[in-house]
């Protein structure tokens, strides 16, 4: 199973790529949703809201107000840190509960804004980063009905591109035409998540020249892309790395046992616990492991 986060800042054109991909196969899970889902009538997670936030951020049918706790938690940094402390953990859960029985050969697209915000990119094999003009995100944002120092508010309480950028392996901008938007969302589906989830789901490699990884939409340096391997790679295994080319990687480790690390990372073990290769066709990579 292929885990692709794909996040960006509010009214970036994140719903288009959602629904662009769940129309070539993949399977779309939303943040945003599972967030209401914990906070539904009856649930443990709005009665943690009503426990902190009273009686005041609840209609009459004791549903969320959500209008009145977005009044709260925006103008106090604070209260909404408390609403995330309740409500992340709750939607992590579901997330893993929806996965759960999903088909091993699935690319499942998660839209997740706050990726950042919850330190969780390196659940995934791939994330990308949706990027619009701000101009652009404030005209969407007023469709909503969101003035401009709304607009701003919002979008200023949200991580930046730079920080979004930091996480992520493939960088799509939205600020020409739809129809150029949807070509490279395309291109990226053809030439790396189907193959990419493919190759996961036979306990299979890439094959190093089989594709192009400059024929895929990225506006990420190469240097930064190899770069967040790297860093997967050390946050997986606790191992210092030393690049001898793009496509060979030494790892000094003295862990044991790799072999579920490197495969949640999208790497299939070639020799036992000594030689991995990736199965990511945009970024073909072998890793020989030594221990200390």
């Amino acid at each position: 199973m292929l885990l692709v986060a794909l996040t960006g800042g509010i009214g970036s054109g994140k719903s288009t790529a959602t629904t662009f991909f769940a129309q070539c196969g993949a399977v779309v899970i939303e943040a945003d949703k599972l967030a209401k889902e914990v906070l539904a009538t009856g649930t443990p997670g709005l009665a943690a809201v009503k426990a902190h936030f009273g009686s005041k951020v609840l209609q009459r049918d004791k549903s969320l107000d959500r209008a009145a706790l977005a009044q709260i938690i925006f103008a106090d940094p604070v209260e909404r840190a408390v609403l995330e402390g309740i409500v992340h953990p709750l939607v992590h859960r579901l997330f893993g509960e929806r996965i759960a029985s999903l088909p091993e050969d699935s690319v499942v697209i998660y839209e997740i804004p706050l990726l950042v915000e919850v330190g969780k990119a390196e659940d995934f094999q791939l994330v990308i980063t949706v990027e619009t003009p701000l101009s652009t995100r404030i005209e969407r944002l007023a469709k909503r009905g969101l003035s401009q120092e709304e607009a701003m508010s919002r979008i200023s309480e949200q991580s930046s591109n730079s920080e979004r950028r930091a996480v992520a392996d493939i960088v799509l901008t939205n600020s020409t035409s739809e129809m150029n938007f949807i070509s490279n969302l395309l291109a990226v589906w053809n030439l790396r998540l189907k193959p990419f989830a493919e190759n996961i789901a036979a306990n299979r490699s890439a094959e190093i020249g089989e594709v192009d990884p400059a024929s895929i939409p990225n506006l990420l340096p190469l240097s930064s892309q190899v770069s967040r391997i790297m860093d997967r790679i050390e946050h997986a295994i606790n191992g210092k790395i030393e690049v001898v080319s793009l496509a060979e990687v030494v790892v000094a480790t003295g862990q044991a046992k790799l072999s579920s690390k490197l495969k949640h990372l999208g790497f299939v073990e070639v020799e036992p616990d000594r030689s991995y290769a990736s199965a990511d066709p945009g970024r073909p990579m072998n890793l020989q492991i030594i221990k200390k």
